[in-house]
């Protein structure tokens, strides 16, 4: 806790992809724990680079959402929460989210720097405090063995997409709105008059 290191990523593709290339053996080892905030978009964001993720995960956000499914579950939130910190919103990087939002390569590399340095340090401090939530609350294998291994799971779902039959939907939705039609002249009938059912 308290140090963390920012490696800027190149805007070259090619010089990209050879600075992840050193960190291949630490992303692809399977005995090395990989702590994160919402670990799903990491995992994703490092295929793009042919990386394939792999090991133990501890996401944050996951853990918060176990223990605590009725609440906000977003990096800010949780340090304000758990540790009384009041983290560097991204918007206040990029604005707002909208069409007029900036790109983090707008961004000053130090502010970068400090931003993702943050980020780092505030997620392995929630780390350490859920982790003990979660042993106090017996939900070790509900989380370790159930809720994060789905994040691999999802993140294959999402990177693979799911395939459509749509003939079927087209099917589908004529049949249901044929239906939905005689609900509706059915809830007509029994009104006795006309009337916009869906207002």
């Amino acid at each position: 806790e308290g140090e963390a290191f920012y490696v800027p990523r190149s805007e070259n593709r090619e010089e990209a992809q050879k600075q992840v290339d050193i960190f291949r053996p630490f992303f692809e080892n399977d005995r090395i724990e990989k702590i994160g905030q919402n670990l799903k978009y990491d995992i994703l964001s490092l295929r793009h680079y042919g990386i394939s993720v792999k090991g133990k995960l501890f996401d944050t956000m996951i853990a918060h959402y176990l223990l605590n499914p009725e609440l906000r579950h977003g990096m800010d939130y949780m340090a304000e929460t758990y540790l009384k910190y009041k983290t560097i919103h991204i918007e206040e990087l990029i604005g707002p989210k909208g069409k007029n939002q900036k790109s983090m390569r707008d961004v000053d590399k130090q502010v970068v720097c400090d931003y993702a340095a943050e980020d780092a340090d505030i997620t392995l401090k929630l780390k350490n405090m859920l982790e003990e939530e979660i042993r106090q609350n017996n939900f070790d294998y509900l989380f370790y063995e159930v809720e994060s291994p789905l994040v691999y799971v999802l993140a294959d779902m999402e990177w693979t997409g799911v395939r459509l039959d749509l003939d079927a939907l087209a099917q589908l939705s004529e049949e249901f709105t044929a239906e939905l039609q005689q609900v509706e002249a059915e809830i007509i009938a029994m009104a006795g008059e006309e009337f916009n059912v869906n207002s």
